[in-house]
């Protein structure tokens, strides 16, 4: 078996199964459902698959047929996601959109308590991050919980301790933290970032 190359570039963070409203109206009116799966980390990730660099992503499903539908999806688009976490006690995430008008979309999440949000240090590879030539972060996944807050700053401290540059896509969601929370903890990532996306 041939080893796994070595990644261009190693993110983590929570991609989710998404459901898509097939018809325009409201959700409550549709029949059918598009499945598939939503993840800023895990978008980066495919974008530079498709550029034919290796990529690799890190994070936490539920054992769960959502689950295993993102593993699939971000398989198929040649991700490796080898160091993903399958966690038994806790549901993938979901993402949920409909298409209120034509022009104007609504998302829900359903993400508290999910898989995504228990990503802790010890689910880290630390030997991709080292071996990466970016470590790309998002201001979605400290925003989570505690504890994966801890995982994205072990994750940057990681790869700076290895001369891996580190990436940072701010993407502030102010449905998961107030402003002030979430400036002082981007602040605080920005200062150790090569790359920042704002």
């Amino acid at each position: 078996m041939a080893a796994t190359p070595t990644p261009a570039l190693v993110t983590l963070g929570e991609t989710m199964a998404l459901f898509t409203s097939e018809r325009v109206g409201p959700l409550r009116h549709a029949t059918t459902m598009r499945v598939g799966v939503a993840g800023a980390e895990s978008n980066v990730a495919i974008g530079v698959r498709r550029l034919d660099h290796p990529a690799a992503w890190m994070g936490r499903v539920g054992a769960d047929e959502l689950g295993h539908l993102v593993l699939g999806r971000l398989r198929a688009e040649r991700v490796d996601v080898d160091a993903a976490v399958l966690d038994p006690d806790a549901p993938t995430g979901l993402m949920v959109k409909e298409h209120r008008t034509a022009g104007l979309a609504r998302v829900v999440y359903y993400r508290r308590g999910s898989a995504g949000s228990r990503l802790e240090p010890g689910d880290l590879d630390e030997a991709r991050i080292r071996a990466a030539r970016v470590l790309h972060l998002t201001g979605i996944t400290p925003a989570l919980s505690a504890t994966a807050r801890a995982a994205v700053h072990a994750a940057a401290e990681t790869a700076r301790a290895a001369g891996v540059p580190v990436s940072l896509d701010v993407n502030y969601r102010a449905a998961l933290w107030s402003p002030e929370r979430a400036a002082a903890e981007l602040r605080d990532l920005a200062r150790g970032c090569e790359l920042l996306f704002a």
